[in-house]
């Protein structure tokens, strides 16, 4: 989302600031509903940070990318608002799968897209084959390789390979139309998390008539067509996104369209500004940030308006294991432990709890046990003194690239001085804008030196953390980082059908992944945002890149008192 990631890790990717999405509603309309009431006309306006640096479900991995693709389209499956669980989407039921493990398939409900065209299985067939093409160097591609042939065919280098070995890779794709109404995919292993993977953005059925008409643009208003709850009908770049009601959208659960008419998502990249905002009521929903909590305690009406979110992302800050100085393990483990978390949390962002492992407390494998990256600061000026790095050059020129902001700016100064402090390193800052930095760390011959960057969860499963990010062939690898040892252990545990060999299995992976440390974890998440007591229907999750997403369609706005 990262994901988050995600992925949303599903996900892109996924940070905290990408969770704390900014919201606000349009004046109320003359002769609109009585108080209580939705009014079918109602309008919303959310903030979603930043200009997304691509909205194309088969590239996109950040959180602010995977949050419009997802008012568009509709997978296969969807994840339950209150269980996470994979239940149908787009699909009629839940799949029917061979006994084997390694063939499922889908059976499509009655769908069209917004302009009436029938969704059907050559659709998804399409969108799912988009993840696997090298052409497209999709983000999150990795999630793809169970499906057979999706690896060999997404590594080709397609400037070497020729087009006949390229077509023939491709046509040994696990991936088959039935029918129009049935999709069938044969995987590598048995894979319990499939239905969740179907349930995220990658394999929405992305039109391939708007795809080839539109190309590089197709993701523009007159392309982007999809079978979701909602319409992208205008695209104001760096300032605002607007998306509008899909009356051929029928929700499977009460057969209904979305609720709200529209829903427009503006550009603010500065929370004290958003904040400001909502206090004159230009806002419905604003994140509550450590800057923001002496405001909100000390007034009635905001403290009443305040709604808590248990996270599930993780935030880091990120070696480039491949460049150095942190080629060297004990550098990155001297960096990883010269940081006071519990200090972080209470000073400075308020909001949190501190982390020293990648799965988040609440999560699966999450473990309280895996405390390796703990702050011990004698131990880290020992670790950079025996390091193959100390006394040399290269531990007085590392740069530290983030997304700026003036609260961003306040977190890694700080994170600055506890290195300079413990370490009697200074690192030098390198702030670039939003859009940029997604830009940079998406390929490994711009990720930067040192960075601050997350994950959120995608779905409830260790597999979407540990081999979806870190597993050296994973798309979405922001670090560089390959231990063999660790892909095998996750890999172990992908297909492990026994729940407790899988659980120990993840276990081991990550705790060689805090000890290699390729990123130094540092905060899990929790979401705090204010809402107007008119912002109704709305269904929390900790999985949400965008508020209530999961069950959008039964989001409403009532008249404004």
């Amino acid at each position: 989302m990262q994901r988050r990631g995600g992925i949303w890790s599903v996900l892109a990717l996924l940070v905290i600031a990408g969770l704390l999405a900014t919201a606000c509603t349009q004046p109320g309309q003359q002769g609109g509903p009585q108080a209580g009431a939705a009014d079918p006309n109602g309008e919303l306006t959310t903030n979603t940070g930043s200009e997304p640096d691509t909205i194309d479900p088969q590239k996109e991995s950040f959180v602010n990318e995977v949050a419009q693709t997802m008012m568009v389209f509709e997978g296969l499956m969807r994840l339950d608002a209150k269980t996470l669980k994979p239940i149908p989407g787009s699909a009629a039921k839940d799949p029917d799968v061979s006994s084997d493990g390694l063939k499922y398939t889908f059976t499509l409900r009655d769908m069209k897209y917004s302009d009436g065209q029938p969704v059907t299985a050559k659709d998804f067939a399409y969108g799912f084959t988009r993840l696997c093409d090298p052409a497209v160097e999709g983000q999150y591609s990795f999630t793809g390789y169970v499906i057979v042939g999706c690896e060999a065919w997404n590594n080709m280098d397609t400037k070497k390979a020729t087009k006949a070995e390229l077509d023939a890779a491709k046509g040994k794709l696990g991936i088959k139309v039935v029918n129009d109404k049935t999709i069938e995919f044969t995987l590598t292993e048995p894979a319990p998390y499939f239905k969740a993977i179907a349930a995220t953005w990658v394999g929405v059925p992305s039109r391939q008539d708007m795809v080839e008409k539109g190309g590089d643009k197709w993701t523009e208003p007159a392309t982007f067509i999809g079978n979701g709850p909602f319409k992208l009908t205008e695209w104001k770049h760096n300032e605002k996104l607007v998306f509008e009601r899909n009356d051929s959208y029928k929700d499977p659960q009460t057969g209904g369209a979305a609720k709200l008419k529209r829903w427009t998502k503006v550009m603010i990249n500065e929370g004290a500004v958003a904040f400001a905002a909502y206090r004159n009521n230009e806002l419905d929903a604003v994140g509550v940030a450590a800057e923001d909590l002496r405001t909100v305690d000390g007034d009635a009406d905001l403290k009443a308006q305040v709604v808590d979110v248990p996270g599930s992302c993780t935030s880091y800050y990120g070696f480039n294991t491949a460049r150095a100085p942190f080629t060297d393990v004990k550098v990155r483990q001297a960096f990883a432990k010269s940081f006071d978390r519990d200090a972080f949390i209470k000073d400075v962002i308020k909001i949190g709890a501190s982390a020293t492992s990648f799965i988040p407390p609440g999560r699966p494998g999450y473990d309280k046990d895996d405390t390796f990256q703990k702050y011990d600061v004698t131990m880290a000026k020992s670790l950079l003194a025996s390091s193959s790095f100390a006394g040399k050059p290269e531990l007085s020129t590392i740069k530290f690239t983030y997304r700026t902001s003036a609260r961003t700016k306040t977190r890694v100064e700080w994170v600055q001085q506890q290195w300079k402090t413990n370490l009697g390193i200074e690192v030098a800052l390198d702030p670039v804008d939003a859009t940029t930095f997604s830009q940079l760390v998406k390929k490994a011959e711009t990720t930067p030196q040192l960075f601050a960057l997350g994950w959120c969860e995608d779905y409830p499963d260790q597999q979407d953390w540990l081999t979806t990010v870190f597993h050296s062939s994973s798309t979405v690898t922001r670090t560089g980082y390959k231990n063999p040892q660790f892909d095998k252990l996750v890999k172990d545990a992908d297909k492990e059908p026994d729940p407790k060999k899988r659980d120990d299995l993840y276990v081991q992976a990550s705790r060689l992944l805090s000890q290699d440390a390729p990123v130094a974890f540092y905060v899990y998440s929790a979401t705090k945002y204010l809402r107007k007591p008119w912002f109704k229907g709305v269904t929390d999750s900790s999985l949400d890149f965008e508020i209530g997403i999961f069950r959008i369609v039964d989001i409403f706005v009532t008249k404004k008192s």
